[in-house]
């Protein structure tokens, strides 16, 4: 965070593939500010991803923030529920943010307006290597964008922006786009080792197919 005052709304969006760490940030910044800003946070997460808990957002390295799950469709009942349950919070806190529908995007502007500080964690692309929901827009609206990496799992660089979607340890081919999953569907990797999915019968034919398992 570069400077919240409590007098200006303020908008924060973290983005990175899967396994970057991206709710241990939120974590830790909301954390930070609850101790040593005395601010009170409020946390949301969506009601369609309970892989580590259900009434938490859990980082990979252990940390955990109480957190109230909602839905992933935000329609304006919704909307009036956060704005009513945070008149009171300095710190707004948004996991997952990309199985949000658009109105996450209005529901932001309308907390930043209100003086709040907002963060988003979000995946950056989904498996495809598209923009994953509305990240990009929040990303527009945001003061400050941090973008986390991850290590790739076949060649260990530390610049892993994809997240590699897998069948049976290999790249997947097309498929849904939401496909709620840890390490047996997903690992992180660089552009070079990244298989998009389109491309996934071209490897076969000429034994690209990288895995690390």
């Amino acid at each position: 965070m570069q400077y919240f005052d409590g007098e200006l709304g303020y908008i924060t969006v973290i983005s990175g593939p899967m396994f970057s760490e991206k709710s241990g940030e939120l974590i830790r910044r909301c954390e930070k500010m609850q101790k040593y800003g005395r601010k009170i946070v409020k946390a949301y997460k969506p009601n369609n991803d309970n892989r580590f808990s259900e009434d938490e957002i859990v980082s990979r390295m252990g940390y955990r923030l109480p957190a109230t799950n909602i839905p992933t469709d935000i329609t304006e009942q919704v909307m009036e529920q956060i704005l009513e349950e945070t008149k009171y919070v300095d710190v707004v806190a948004f996991d997952e943010a990309q199985f949000f529908s658009k109105n996450i995007m209005k529901l932001v502007d309308e907390l930043a307006s209100r003086k709040k500080y907002v963060i988003v964690a979000g995946l950056n692309m989904d498996y495809r290597g598209k923009e994953f929901g509305y990240i990009g827009g929040l990303m527009a609206m945001a003061v400050e964008v941090v973008k986390l990496t991850s290590y790739c799992s076949c060649c260990g660089s530390p610049m892993g922006t994809h997240s590699q979607r897998l069948t049976n340890g290999k790249p997947a081919k097309l498929g849904t786009i939401v496909l709620i999953g840890d390490t047996e569907s997903y690992e992180p990797r660089c552009r070079n080792c990244y298989v998009p999915p389109h491309k996934v019968k071209e490897a076969e034919k000429t034994e690209k197919l990288i895995s690390h398992k």
